[in-house]
């Protein structure tokens, strides 16, 4: 059985988000009175989970609709130097010519990955969950199984942060952890993803070319 549907995430993972993040920490440290993040220290962080994160900066989880709602509207109108990963435009246009369908599960707003996409990406896409919480993404998941018709043996999920490959296995469904996005790489391979790609090449490979076996729980 192979892999019919990828369902991916999109900051950090398609699109090349973080560095914008990086310039509004302050920000958004000021506007919630966090504890502002040392910039010095950027790359330690990478190795922890959200919760730890938001216990570091003393950010309450009561916060964080109000932090996604704010950091949303700012990418909405100055988020213009957000551009996708090299490669992305490539990978996409295979999967699609190999009839790999596509999902995307987001925090951001669909109208935000149109405009970094650009339409012709973006409509490679079937099925979509954005605007979705920090914690909410097996929800989100599950949305999709369902409306996919598929079994979730037959999908993929694809992301760069410890809570995706959290998520998928909430859900029960094979992860593929991507090296290029916010997550230290170490740190996602301790969650046993099914899959580690350092390449965008790699998620073509996987699915057009190698055969594969997963068995989730029922």
């Amino acid at each position: 059985m192979a892999y019919k549907l990828l369902i991916f995430d999109f900051d950090g993972t398609l699109a090349n988000s973080f560095p914008w993040v990086v310039a509004i920490l302050d920000e958004l440290a000021e506007k919630f009175n966090a504890i502002p993040v040392d910039h010095s220290k950027l790359d330690e962080l990478k190795n922890y989970p959200p919760r730890k994160i938001m216990k570091m900066h003393n950010i309450s989880i009561w916060k964080l609709p109000a932090i996604l709602r704010f950091t949303r509207s700012r990418m909405k109108t100055n988020g213009e130097s957000i551009q996708c990963f090299e490669g992305v435009e490539t990978m996409l246009q295979k999967l699609k010519d190999n009839d790999i369908r596509m999902a995307l599960v987001t925090t951001n707003t669909c109208e935000t990955v149109r405009r970094v996409l650009g339409d012709e990406l973006y409509n490679l896409f079937h099925l979509f969950e954005d605007k979705v919480s920090i914690f909410g993404k097996p929800a989100a998941l599950r949305r999709i199984i369902r409306k996919s018709g598929l079994n979730r043996s037959e999908m993929l999920a694809i992301g760069d942060e410890i809570r995706d490959v959290e998520a998928a296995k909430k859900v029960n469904i094979p992860f593929g952890a991507v090296s290029w996005g916010f997550s230290n790489m170490e740190a996602m391979a301790s969650h046993s993803p099914e899959h580690i790609f350092t390449e965008m090449s790699q998620i073509v490979d996987l699915v057009v070319s190698s055969p594969f076996t997963f068995d989730p729980a029922i």
